[in-house]
């Protein structure tokens, strides 16, 4: 198993797999990470704040648990095979567990044509795109979203009513439309808007579904991201 910094050949590499989007993405928000590889198994471990994001494609149980061995405190594990879930689900205690689709654009041009006005998101919001997530996620890591990457946003009346944005990593998510807006097809408008951005940037739109979340499931189909493969996402504590 060898352990590396990621090379411009295994970036390309990662940036031509579906299910090593979230790889690339890691690789390109911060140098604090470490990549394993042994023949067609890959890991990479990027440290967020005071978490430890990782991320596996792997059909080997012992090549997971000998990357593992080597991680320390909080450890999350991103967009994972159910398999890798299922390996490990008796050896530790998780704080959460969560299944979801990768969802990959498809390469086609986006079919619906926008036709309200989107801008980007503000910073001066993080509080309120975080009570929009069922997790709340921090304002910091908002602001630094926000920072990094494109987003988008329907204002009405000089406040933004509907909004996307990108994770850390590039994924789509943080999708939320204010309760007395909905059923105005604003959410497909910020997706579609945000996706072309990301394409013309030559970046490939993905995003990680919760499988229960139908009515965005149904969405994605809209602006061209098709379902790729399941894949979960849990943290759990190491000595």
């Amino acid at each position: 198993m060898i352990a590396q910094r990621p090379t411009p050949e295994l970036l390309k590499y990662f940036k031509s797999r579906p299910d090593m989007l979230i790889f690339e993405g890691y690789c390109a928000y911060t140098d604090k990470l470490t990549v394993w590889q042994e023949e067609e198994n890959f890991a990479l471990a990027a440290k967020v704040g005071d978490v430890c994001k990782t991320c596996f494609v792997a059909n080997n149980r012992e090549f997971v648990e000998q990357v593992l061995a080597q991680l320390h405190g909080k450890v999350e594990l991103c967009g994972v095979d159910p398999q890798i879930t299922d390996w490990l689900r008796n050896d530790y205690d998780y704080e959460y567990e969560t299944h979801c689709w990768l969802c990959v654009w498809n390469g086609q041009p986006l079919p619906y044509k926008c036709l309200q006005k989107t801008q980007p998101m503000l910073p001066k919001y993080a509080q309120m795109i975080s009570d929009g997530t069922h997790y709340h996620a921090a304002t910091e890591e908002i602001k630094e979203c926000l920072a990094l990457h494109p987003s988008a946003a329907i204002f009405v009346d000089g406040k933004p009513v509907c909004w996307c944005l990108c994770h850390l990593e590039g994924s789509l998510g943080m999708l939320y439309t204010l309760p007395e807006h909905r059923h105005k097809g604003y959410a497909l408008e910020v997706m579609t808007a945000l996706c072309n951005q990301l394409i013309a940037q030559g970046n490939t739109p993905y995003a990680y579904i919760v499988c229960d979340n139908v009515a965005s499931l149904n969405l994605a189909v809209k602006y061209n991201l098709t379902l790729f493969k399941q894949a979960d996402y849990f943290r759990f504590g190491k000595n």
